[in-house]
């Protein structure tokens, strides 16, 4: 098992035509999203996974499948099994697509890893459980009226949270808290709220305060990630839980250093733009030393999706598992849909490694570009 060697490696970008575009801020055009996958396979026949997000406006993503065509040639003859050296090796590979571009490559060999050690990735990281409570990810709708189905549907479905995509815009967004708050504040329902970095500061310490009033769980990327100061007065002046935007601080030098000045109050982070499963993993040990939840950032595609689960079940300080609903737009091609269950869970994949099988005909239909290394 030890001179386990890759012997092939595909990529697409997968792009699902039919979904509708999704709006996430009032001054955004609908996003469109594409699904970019690495398929290591190894000389034995093993095959591992990793996947990225990438959403743009007006036409699907290339840039990431194109970034990561200059970096997987070098795969070839290497050996999967050794993923902290083969981290180390992408870390030194110049791309310009930054870690979102090497993170599926670590996310596959982990894949493997688990597959050849026989056991669900989750235990082969350590364990520590094997389901966790999700939560909702809304879509922006054009009407704060509109939000009441969706979020009635999702607590008939299951869900016990529910994330607020908003306007982003301070004015509308206070209307529809406050609406939220008036219709469902005392169901029980844990309501979060991100507004994407578009807040002024003192907007986003009034709604900090207005949440904190409300005892909403947390507000998710109020300004800029780079807004050291602004976090820092957050954190200090409210009880709420004050999350980044998970897609700008991601070493591990950034996430050490904004917990031990006070940025945040918990780490927001995601396997699929971070690098990979090995530095997600180190990051929640450093939260853990801080005394920190790290919650996910997991609204994705099912081989992202289940990348950062089962981190996550790897770990007690995380909270919520994060889920777009409704899933289909996110499943295309996907044999092995994660779903949260009536109780507001969601579990592990079964099967070694991710659990996750692909439909590769349908992945080859809907790709808009792919290449092959051997």
């Amino acid at each position: 098992m030890k001179d386990c060697k890759i012997s092939r490696v595909e990529l697409y970008a997968v792009a699902d035509r039919e979904a509708p575009p999704i709006p996430w801020a009032d001054n955004q055009e609908p996003l469109l999203y594409t699904n970019n996958i690495v398929r290591l396979v190894t000389e034995d026949g093993i095959e591992g996974l990793g996947a990225t997000i990438s959403y743009t406006e007006n036409d699907f993503d290339r840039c990431i499948i194109e970034s990561m065509r200059t970096i997987v040639p070098g795969l070839i003859g290497k050996n999967p099994l050794m993923t902290e050296e083969l981290y180390a090796w992408l870390g030194a590979r110049c791309s310009w697509g930054g870690l979102p571009a090497k993170s599926p490559i670590d996310i596959a060999a982990w894949d493997i890893k688990a597959k050849k050690a026989g056991m669900p990735l989750y235990m082969l990281l350590g364990g520590a459980r094997n389901k966790i409570l999700s939560y909702a990810s809304t879509p922006m709708f054009d009407t704060v009226e509109e939000y009441f189905p969706y979020i009635d549907e999702c607590i008939e479905h299951g869900f016990t949270a529910i994330k607020l995509h908003c306007y982003c815009v301070f004015k509308k967004d206070l209307a529809l808290v406050n609406a939220v708050q008036e219709r469902y504040g005392k169901t029980g329902i844990r309501f979060m709220l991100d507004t994407a970095t578009f807040y002024t500061p003192e907007e986003a310490m009034k709604m900090a305060k207005l949440m904190e009033k409300y005892d909403w769980e947390w507000l998710e990327a109020p300004v800029s990630d780079y807004d050291y100061k602004t976090y820092q007065r957050l954190v200090d002046k409210t009880d709420l839980e004050i999350s980044s935007h998970g897609n700008c601080l991601l070493t591990l030098q950034e996430v050490t250093y904004a917990l031990g000045n006070g940025f945040w109050s918990d780490v927001r982070q995601d396997a699929t733009v971070c690098g990979g499963i090995t530095p997600l993993n180190k990051c929640f040990a450093i939260a853990e030393g801080h005394s920190k939840r790290l919650e996910i950032q997991s609204m994705g595609y099912t081989i992202t999706q289940a990348a950062n689960l089962h981190v996550a079940l790897a770990h007690y300080n995380c909270n919520y598992f994060e889920q777009f609903y409704p899933y289909e737009s996110f499943e295309l091609a996907c044999n092995t849909p994660i779903r949260t269950d009536k109780e507001g869970y969601v579990h592990a994949p079964a099967g070694n490694g991710l659990g996750v099988e692909m439909d590769w005909d349908k992945v080859k239909e809907a790709s808009i570009a792919s290449y092959v290394f051997e």
